[in-house]
């Protein structure tokens, strides 16, 4: 695995206890105009709520992730980052992989075509599974990529893969336990699991912090401390490698795409309800950022499964 620092450029790490930068502005235009609403999306968003009532993947909030993290992507680490991390596992045309945490699918789409190699989408909210598939549609993917909704808390054995991967995905479940069961089913003799996953680490360096975050975040989260991860994985008959801590990189990578954020804006303002979602997906990230290296980290997990 090549070094952190040298994949691709980034700016200088900032102190776990450091203030993060102030968000860019992002006040809706009178004369926007709203969206179009599909019925069938719509429907979709309705089918996964959050803990208001209120749908967890909206249309706009996909378009406004977007507007942050780049086309096809809902989260700061990007496609070619993604790829680059994995370069270990020597994907390629004989191999395939499973990403338990598809989200638009770009990650998978850019592992297809980087990589030449099969990759099977599972994505937990409906809306995103759909929108992911009709771009590996219109991409010419729907075989190499193809994206599918599942539900991470009752899924079966998906089939057998050279690698399994999940971003974000642990934390979130409440039965940990028979996920990772199951995630390691899917994994071949002498496969792989990645997981990069929030971890608890000591106590918060502000409960206010850690509790706003808590209430931020649209569903219950549940992290495990960073040995209880590993101990589980352990458990399951893999062999930890590696088990990074990816905090730092992680708050620059978050950094580096907000601060993008402004010249995005001023080239294309786009409608009201994509600009209110944009605001609620600026200040759900700045509440993770508040606890990232202040209780909680973010950390890369490589596991093999012995032939």
């Amino acid at each position: 695995m090549r070094p952190l620092d040298a994949i691709g450029p980034a700016s200088p790490a900032m102190s776990p206890a450091s203030s993060p930068p102030a968000a860019p502005s992002v006040a809706a235009p009178s004369d926007a105009a709203a969206g179009t609403i599909d019925p069938e999306l719509d429907r979709l968003s309705l089918m996964q709520l959050d803990r208001r009532g209120e749908p967890v993947w909206s249309p706009s909030r996909s378009e406004g992730a977007q507007l942050l993290w780049g086309r096809d992507m809902i989260g700061p680490e990007e496609a070619a980052w993604m790829v680059e991390s994995l370069r270990s596992f020597g994907l390629n045309p004989a191999k395939s992989v499973l990403d338990l945490s598809a989200g638009l699918g770009g990650t998978a789409r850019a592992l297809a075509e980087t990589c030449d190699t099969w990759v099977t989408g599972l994505e937990p909210s409906p809306l995103l599974a759909k929108l992911a598939m009709d771009r590996s549609k219109a991409l010419g993917l729907s075989r190499k990529a193809p994206v599918a909704h599942y539900d991470p808390e009752h899924f079966n054995q998906a089939g057998s893969f050279d690698l399994v991967m999940a971003d974000r995905m642990v934390h979130r479940l409440r039965d940990k336990e028979l996920f990772l069961d199951r995630a390691g089913d899917c994994v071949k003799p002498k496969g792989g699991m990645v997981l990069f996953d929030y971890v608890i680490d000591g106590a918060p360096g502000s409960w206010d912090a850690w509790n706003g975050w808590r209430e931020e975040e649209p569903m219950e989260v549940y992290p495990w401390t960073a040995t209880r991860m590993a101990d589980e994985l352990t458990q399951r008959n893999l062999d930890l490698r590696i088990s990074e801590d990816l905090t730092q990189l992680h708050r620059r990578h978050i950094i580096d795409r907000v601060r993008k954020l402004a010249d995005t804006l001023t080239a294309a303002v786009p409608p009201a309800p994509v600009l209110a979602a944009l605001k609620r997906e600026l200040a759900l990230w700045w509440a993770r950022l508040r606890v990232l290296g202040n209780g909680l980290r973010f950390v890369r997990y490589v596991a093999m499964k012995p032939a």
